[in-house]
């Protein structure tokens, strides 16, 4: 069947409709091409498909320059141009808080000076062939292997060790899993830990717990949040390895919040005056007065039901909300809305070029 591909959802796929009137969400299509495509899922008011053949092509369409993108899967936006990427993430934006009031301003984007070689951390498949170490991502849809002698996306020591892994044990993998970051030592793997300098701070990082994968703007996102701090009590929610605590102890009063105890370890090996809860932040709550500032950093799910509130009573000046994923940040900002805040201002990170994700940073304040 021929559909037509209308604009980009959340998610990074086209939205269209087949002959019946079904909504059909579509992979591996840009808005205004039209293609016959494939029925890979099929529900009761919806359905997904690929294409088989485009019939109309975007004028933003390129040929990939990977090697590996059809088969690989993790890059779905590498085929349209990088400016169209950037410009399509950012109409997903505005449109998602549309609702969240005129006085919004909506800041230029930081974009990635490098759409390539830009991740400096990677989950590898990894294989023995031939008596040999070779390394892979997972096929799309599969939970088959793609070997690769490269990645795109991947910084210049990951390739490095890409084209000569070492050779492993399986006691010493994880269902033959082999995560790695860059650190200033060269490409850590297993376990272990490293260093990363990042704005003339060393910042302790492992392969067990999370940490931003884009080196090159991971510095700029730092000097956003901290030039946005007010006050000088800052309290920091979801503080990982304490990565904005770093730069704002030496001139804030800092308590940083992390349920994680692998990453409060790290953290107090490279910070001296913040003070460390290890808890679930919804639990945490000590009813605290007095907080100016308020930085939450969360995953995907985004903030527990309780943590609006919870930050609320602390009547914070000023709350920065660094986000992955859209969609969860949105609902958030509307719970906090709801408790006396608004948006001041929406800014985007393109940490994540070949892809419809995006690290988006909103500021908010009392009314």
């Amino acid at each position: 069947m021929i559909v037509k591909a209308g604009e980009f959802v959340q998610g990074g796929r086209t939205v269209g409709r087949l002959d019946d009137g079904r909504v059909v969400f579509l992979d591996g299509l840009f808005p205004g091409e039209t293609a016959q495509v494939r029925i890979t899922e099929e529900k009761k008011d919806y359905c997904t498909a690929v294409p088989l053949d485009i019939v109309e092509r975007s004028a933003y369409r390129r040929v990939s320059p990977c090697p590996y993108s059809r088969e690989c899967g993790g890059c779905p936006w590498i085929e349209l141009e990088y400016e169209a990427q950037v410009s399509a993430k950012e109409e997903l934006q505005r449109k998602l808080f549309a609702d969240c009031g005129d006085l919004v301003e909506f800041l230029e984007t930081v974009k990635c000076p490098n759409e390539f070689h830009y991740r400096s951390r990677a989950r590898f498949q990894y294989r023995i062939s031939n008596g040999k170490a070779r390394l892979g991502f997972c096929a799309e849809r599969s939970n088959s292997t793609v070997g690769i002698e490269s990645c795109i996306i991947a910084d210049e020591a990951l390739n490095g060790f890409i084209k000569e892994p070492p050779r492993l044990n399986a006691w010493e993998l994880k269902d033959m899993e082999l995560p790695c970051i860059t650190t200033d030592a060269g490409v850590l793997y297993g376990n272990g830990i490293g260093w990363i300098t990042i704005n003339g701070h060393r910042l302790p990082v492992s392969n067990s717990v999370f940490f931003q994968s884009n080196l090159k703007l991971l510095p700029l996102l730092i000097d956003y949040v901290v030039a946005n701090v007010q006050g000088s009590r800052v309290m920091d929610l979801y503080s990982g390895v304490g990565t904005f605590s770093a730069y704002l102890e030496d001139k804030y009063e800092v308590t940083a919040v992390e349920m994680n105890k692998h990453c409060l370890d790290l953290a107090k090996r490279h910070l001296a005056k913040t003070s460390f809860f290890t808890s679930p932040v919804e639990k945490w709550n000590p009813q605290r007065r007095g907080v100016d500032t308020v930085i939450v950093d969360p995953p995907r799910v985004g903030l527990a039901k309780e943590v609006p509130a919870m930050i609320a009573s602390w009547n914070p000046s000023r709350i920065v909300y660094v986000s992955c994923y859209a969609p969860t940040l949105y609902r958030d900002v509307l719970r906090l809305m709801e408790l006396g805040y608004h948006p001041a201002s929406i800014k985007m990170f393109d940490f994540y070029p070949q892809t419809a994700h995006m690290e988006t940073v909103v500021l908010m304040s009392s009314n």
